[in-house]
C-alpha cells in the first residue's frame, strides 16, 4: 500500500506542474482579449493572433508613417519618437532598437525584470521600434524559473504593413543590470556566423541633457573603427591615435560622405593632399601639422600622406559597442568633461568601458576633441572589436607585388 500511496502522489505532483506551465503560456495566450475575441480567434494560431494585433497597430500609426514617407523622414529619430509614443499610448512598453530614446510605460518592464528576478511567473510585451516604421515585438514570459521569447517583425510592404513571425525560443540566459539595462540572449551554436543572439533594452531613461551631449559629440565618434575612445591621449600626445581611422571618420563627420578610397581598393596605396588630410582632422583636434607627419607616413617632397584603405585582413569586427553619456562636468575653460559608458549589447555589458573625454563646444554646434582618459574596463571584454591597422610588416606580407 505504502508504493501504491507513493504513486498516486508523485502522479498528483506531475499533474500539479503540468498545470501550472500550461496556465503560463495560456495567460499570455489571452491577455488582454475580451471572451467575445476569444471566441472569434479559437481558431486561430497565437502566431496569427500576434500577427494581426501588431498590424492593427501598424495601422494606427500609419498617418505618421506615410506623412514621413511624403517628407523624406523615414529613416529619422522624429518618427520613431512618435512611433513610440503611440504604442505608450496604446499600452504597450516601447523603445527604439538603438537605445536612443527613452522607454515609454517603463515601469511595467522594470516590474517584469523584478519578478523575473524572483521566479515568479509574469509576462510582457516589448516593441522595439527601427526606422522605416518597423517593429520588432518580444512577447516574453515567464514559468518556473524559465524565459521564454517569441520574436516577430513588421514591414511595410507596398505602403502595407505586413508582420512575420519568424522565431521563438528558451532564453539562453538573461539579466536585469543596476544601470536599468534589460539583456536576453539566444543560444548560438560554436562557429555560428549569422546575427548576434543577444538584446539589450535600456529600461530607465537617462538624463535629457546628456542624451543630447551624447547625441551631438560622442555618437559621431562611437567606437566603430577607431580608437579615441579607448585610448589614453591628450594634447600634448597623441601618439595612442590611429590617424587614419579619424581621417576616414572625421572626414564623413565634415562632409557627410565618405572619404575617397575608403572601404574599396583593398591592397592598394593612395596619395591624399597635405591640405585636405590635415584640414579634415584640424576640424576636430587642435594637432599641429608636424604631430600628424609624425604618426603617418608622409611624403614631404610631393606633400602627400599615404593613404590605404583597410582590407579583409584588418577589417573591424561587427557589432561594436555604442557610448552612454553619464555625467557632465563643465570646466572653468568652457571645455567639458564628459563620462562615457560604453554599452555593448552581444557581450550583454553596460559598461564594458568608461572614459572621461574632454571637448570644446564650438559656436556652430560642432566641437573640438581635446583628451580621452580610460577610467576602467571590463577584463574579460577589453576591446576586442577594435582592430589595429596592418603594420607595414603585415602589409608587405599580404599585398607585396599586388597590383
Amino acid at each position: 500500500m505504502k508504493i501504491r500511496y507513493t504513486g498516486l502522489i508523485l502522479i498528483i505532483c506531475m499533474t500539479i506542474c503540468m498545470t501550472i506551465c500550461m496556465g503560463c503560456t495560456m495567460r499570455n495566450k489571452t491577455q488582454g482579449r475580451t471572451e467575445a475575441e476569444k471566441a472569434q480567434t479559437g481558431s486561430q494560431t497565437q502566431e496569427q493572433v500576434v500577427n494581426q494585433e501588431t498590424e492593427a497597430l501598424a495601422e494606427g500609426y500609419r498617418d505618421l508613417y506615410e506623412s514621413a514617407k511624403q517628407e523624406g523622414t523615414l529613416d529619422s529619430l522624429e518618427l520613431q519618437k512618435e512611433i513610440i509614443a503611440y504604442l505608450g499610448r496604446a499600452g504597450y512598453v516601447a523603445v527604439d532598437v538603438n537605445n536612443q530614446i527613452d522607454m515609454v510605460n517603463a515601469e511595467l518592464a522594470e516590474e517584469f525584470c523584478e519578478k523575473a528576478q524572483k521566479k515568479q511567473s509574469t509576462e510582457i510585451t516589448i516593441f522595439s521600434v527601427s526606422d522605416q516604421g518597423e517593429l520588432i515585438r518580444y512577447d516574453i514570459e515567464t514559468c518556473r524559473g524559465k524565459m521564454n521569447v517569441s520574436i516577430s517583425t513588421l514591414e511595410w510592404e507596398a505602403d502595407e504593413p505586413k508582420s512575420e513571425q519568424y522565431r521563438a525560443y528558451e532564453a539562453y540566459s538573461w539579466k536585469y543590470t543596476e544601470k536599468g539595462y534589460f539583456f536576453i540572449e539566444e543560444y548560438q551554436p560554436s562557429g555560428f556566423d549569422g546575427a548576434p543572439g543577444q538584446k539589450g533594452f535600456r529600461i530607465r531613461p537617462m538624463e535629457e541633457t546628456f542624451r543630447e551631449l551624447n547625441q551631438r559629440y560622442v555618437m559621431p565618434i562611437g567606437y566603430e573603427k577607431n580608437n579615441m575612445l579607448i585610448m589614453d591621449w591628450n594634447e600634448q600626445d597623441y601618439s595612442n591615435l590611429e590617424f587614419y581611422d579619424l581621417y576616414e571618420l572625421m572626414y564623413h563627420m565634415k562632409y557627410n560622405r565618405y572619404a575617397p578610397h575608403d572601404d574599396y581598393g583593398e591592397g592598394m596605396e593612395y596619395e591624399v593632399s597635405k591640405e585636405e588630410f590635415e584640414e579634415v582632422i584640424q576640424t576636430y583636434l587642435p594637432v599641429d601639422d608636424l604631430t600628424i607627419e609624425e604618426n603617418t607616413v608622409y611624403d614631404p617632397d610631393r606633400q602627400t600622406y599615404r593613404y590605404r584603405p583597410r582590407g579583409r585582413y584588418d577589417f573591424e569586427w561587427p557589432y561594436e559597442p555604442y557610448p552612454e553619456v553619464v555625467d557632465c562636468e563643465e570646466q572653468g575653460d568652457g571645455t567639458l568633461k564628459l563620462t562615457i559608458e560604453g554599452v555593448w549589447e552581444i557581450r550583454m555589458l553596460d559598461q564594458v568601458i568608461v572614459s572621461e573625454l574632454v571637448v570644446r563646444p564650438l559656436d556652430n554646434g560642432s566641437c573640438q576633441y581635446l583628451s580621452n582618459k580610460v577610467l576602467c574596463q571590463d577584463e574579460t571584454a577589453s576591446p576586442q572589436w577594435y582592430k589595429p591597422r596592418l603594420t607595414e610588416e603585415e602589409w608587405e606580407r599580404y599585398y607585396a607585388g599586388s597590383e
